[in-house]
């Protein structure tokens, strides 16, 4: 019974090929996927065409107009004639062009460019969020790959002993009892497996669907080597900047409202042919020039109104750039002992796992004479796996909080 476990439980994993994927390969196609930044990458360049277009909506502007307005007038019908001269006919090509707007312009230039920089903060700051949630769904991943390795181990523990207890129990050494309890055990550590397995096929889908990838390929996982970032300038951070970049749109909002209200100046020029006559259409040929000028006077106060709702913009930004700083100093001074504690951890539970592997090997030496009962080789097995255990969610943990730390100090 114990070998038909044995090659049940090797084919617990071996049904599907597994492929060795490292947090890159998830990293990489997950931003390549993302829609999302593809969505920002798209107004970004959206952005550089609304500049070109401003830049042509200040040359010379040419239209050409032609109409034909025929206006007829008999006794007691008609327009009056005075107005209409009976008809209209004209083909006239005209040109106009505002000028004395450079810093119109330059104002709506510096709106455009302050779009894209906020586009490109968010971006980054997109991509940093789900580099932080692929590799989070890495580790969770890995962490259910270890804890069946761990599962593995175990019953390769127990498997090295069946054959010793078997002879033992046919010697008399063991009751019949002890074989039927170790039995049990390996078969709840066999249930236990599939359940790990189980879990690490769905965060495995999850990772794929979550990089964009139709994949269905079970991977081996590796642990990954993340760094902690110590280096990075946190106020050049993208979660900074776009109070910065907030902050300059205000600014800029503000200038606007001031040159809506400075004088307006477009020259305009026409040639071509305006006649009331159709007949003698051709002979009419001119042209025309002159200034347009124009200057707001009276409009209700409104410039005060939204000089007003740009000071609540601002006032509103500053409220939310304290809070986020205090927030950030607490998280990451959170973050720090949390790791600090996470690590000290780590250290006992090293100790502690030398000494129940020698406890393991006593037990397992002690069996072969007969003189430890397997209940308590079973406790001694269990024991050190739960360190082992223990031990990889400890290590994850360190990861998952580095993760959290260099998306806080993200550049």
């Amino acid at each position: 019974m114990i070998k038909n476990c044995a090659i049940l439980f090797l084919l617990i994993f071996s049904f599907t090929k597994v492929y060795n994927q490292s947090i890159d390969y998830f990293i990489e196609h997950g931003l390549q996927n993302s829609p999302l930044l593809k969505d920002f990458q798209g107004q970004i360049n959206t952005a550089s065409i609304d500049s070109i277009m401003i830049k042509a909506a200040h040359r010379p502007q040419i239209d050409a107009n032609a109409q034909i307005l025929y206006s007829p007038a008999y006794t007691n019908f008609g327009y009056d004639e005075a107005i209409t001269n009976g008809g209209n006919y004209s083909s006239v090509v005209s040109i106009s062009q505002f000028f004395l707007n450079r810093k119109t312009i330059y104002n709506k230039y510096e709106n455009i460019n302050l779009q894209k920089q906020s586009l490109d903060n968010t971006l980054k700051i997109s991509s940093n969020d789900l580099k932080r949630l692929i590799t989070n769904q890495y580790l969770q991943a890995f962490a259910d790959f270890s804890n069946f390795n761990f599962s593995q181990l175990f019953l390769k523990l127990m498997y090295e002993q069946k054959d010793f207890l078997k002879q033992f129990v046919e010697h008399g050494l063991y009751k019949q009892t002890d074989y039927l309890s170790f039995l049990i055990e390996t078969q709840n550590q066999e249930m236990f497996a599939k359940q790990i397995k189980s879990q690490y096929i769905k965060d495995i889908y999850l990772l794929n669907q979550l990089c964009g990838l139709n994949d269905t390929v079970l991977h081996e996982l590796s642990l990954p080597a993340i760094k902690k970032n110590t280096s990075a300038n946190i106020y050049k951070s993208p979660l900074f900047s776009h109070f910065y970049i907030d902050s300059l749109k205000i600014i800029n909002e503000n200038k606007s409202i001031g040159l809506r209200y400075r004088p307006k100046f477009n020259w305009f020029a026409d040639a071509g042919f305006l006649s009331s006559s159709p007949n003698s259409f051709y002979k009419y040929f001119g042209y025309s020039a002159g200034i347009n000028f124009n200057i707001p006077i009276y409009d209700g106060h409104q410039r005060v109104q939204e000089y007003q709702k740009l000071k609540i913009s601002e006032n509103t930004r500053e409220n939310y750039s304290v809070f986020f700083k205090n927030q950030f100093s607490q998280q990451m001074q959170q973050l720090n002992e949390d790791l600090k504690t996470t690590r000290e951890m780590q250290a006992q539970l090293k100790i502690q796992l030398n000494s129940a592997n020698e406890l393991v090997n006593m037990e397992k030496a002690l069996l072969n004479t007969g003189n430890v009962s397997i209940t308590e080789l079973i406790n001694a097995m269990k024991n050190y796996i739960n360190i082992n255990l223990n031990l990889n969610q400890l290590q994850i943990k360190e990861l998952q909080i580095i993760n959290e730390w260099n998306y806080l100090m993200q550049q």
